[in-house]
């Protein structure tokens, strides 16, 4: 862009060599530099309200999605409680975890880091008060074959609380982010109290979400028992292969004799799942057992543990499959300790 200085010195130029005249050139050369200076103007002008219409779009996106989120999390524990077969209340619970903002977090917009914990820390906030009125306020022991409707409603929430939405997972994964579950704030705000125990960190130094959760410490350590009880009540119903009888002969007290735990029965894809299932019930012993609190196991649970026959696959099996099998082998010998 030339400056108009030496726009002046173009139009004497042009006008030494008879192409134009020195007013004509100069005239039409103030209005290109004029009409420059104006689109300059309001190219400046589009952009501050792009950015504008921007910050209203991230702002009108987060105030939907609360909103959104909040009635799908209603909508879920209304059907739950609606609902007498567990693994429907299994499936809906999933479905409620998925539901919280922070499963939502999309790094765009307002969702910066701060963001992300904020939102973590309003989940926390919900759920540990939400889940208070399934359950008696003393926080005793709940039975992992209990009949009564809203226990059974704890304990598919115990036992689905480590579930991480997937649009979580393509997001955070790319970047080798945390995923964020409420099992995962469950065992942070276990951690930071330890450290605040250790001298280690502050009350002020722990994040939101550890507060919120520690404020209600014996109603966490139930949902951990329960968590604890009831995947391995759901182990035991898979191995007997008698899913659809085990809580009533539990309960009759019908299932006191020996039974046999064939490993050879199962294809690899159900192996590999009551191992899954198994490690979930070792981390949430180690999880409490590390944190100072005793595991508590239901009576009748450990007794038909105990009277199991555990069969390993007697054909050639692979290597990983052999490694499954004694992964289960040895937990099992950990419970029935």
């Amino acid at each position: 862009m030339f400056r108009k200085n030496e726009l002046k010195q173009l139009c004497i130029l042009l006008a030494v060599v008879g192409l134009v005249s020195a007013c004509e050139m100069k005239n039409n050369l103030d209005d290109m530099h004029d009409a420059t200076n104006e689109m300059s103007d309001t190219t400046k002008q589009m952009k501050t309200r792009t950015d504008g219409l921007d910050n209203k779009t991230a702002e009108l996106y987060d105030a939907l999605r609360q909103g959104n989120a909040s009635l799908l999390r209603k909508e879920f524990l209304d059907a739950m409680k609606a609902s007498n077969e567990m693994p429907k209340k299994l499936a809906l619970g999933v479905k409620y975890f998925w539901a919280y903002e922070f499963q939502l977090w999309s790094m765009d917009g307002l969702d910066d880091d701060a963001r992300r914990e904020e939102l973590a820390a309003s989940a926390a906030r919900e759920f540990i008060r939400e889940i208070h009125e399934l359950v008696p306020q003393d926080d005793t022991f709940i039975s992992p074959t209990s009949s009564d409707n809203s226990e059974k409603d704890f304990l598919a929430l115990a036992t689905t609380m480590h579930e991480v939405n997937d649009k979580q997972k393509n997001r955070v994964d790319k970047l080798s982010m945390q995923r964020f579950s409420m099992l995962f704030l469950f065992e942070r705000a276990l951690s930071e109290k330890r450290l605040m125990s250790e001298g280690k960190m502050t009350m002020n130094e722990i994040h939101p979400s550890s507060y919120d959760l520690l404020a209600f410490e014996q109603k966490m350590v139930q949902i951990l028992q329960a968590r604890h009880n009831f995947i391995l009540t759901m182990w035991l119903a898979k191995a007997s292969n008698i899913d659809k009888g085990l809580w009533n002969k539990i309960n009759l007290g019908l299932f006191g004799s020996r039974w046999d735990f064939n490993m050879a029965k199962f294809s690899d894809v159900e192996i590999s799942e009551m191992n899954k299932w198994l490690k979930a019930v070792s981390d949430t012993r180690q999880l409490l057992t590390l944190n100072g609190y005793e595991v508590e196991v239901d009576s009748t649970i450990l007794k038909v543990l105990r009277n199991s026959r555990i069969n390993t696959s007697k054909s050639a099996v692979s290597t990983s499959r052999e490694s499954m099998e004694t992964a289960i082998l040895e937990n099992l010998k950990t419970f029935m300790k």
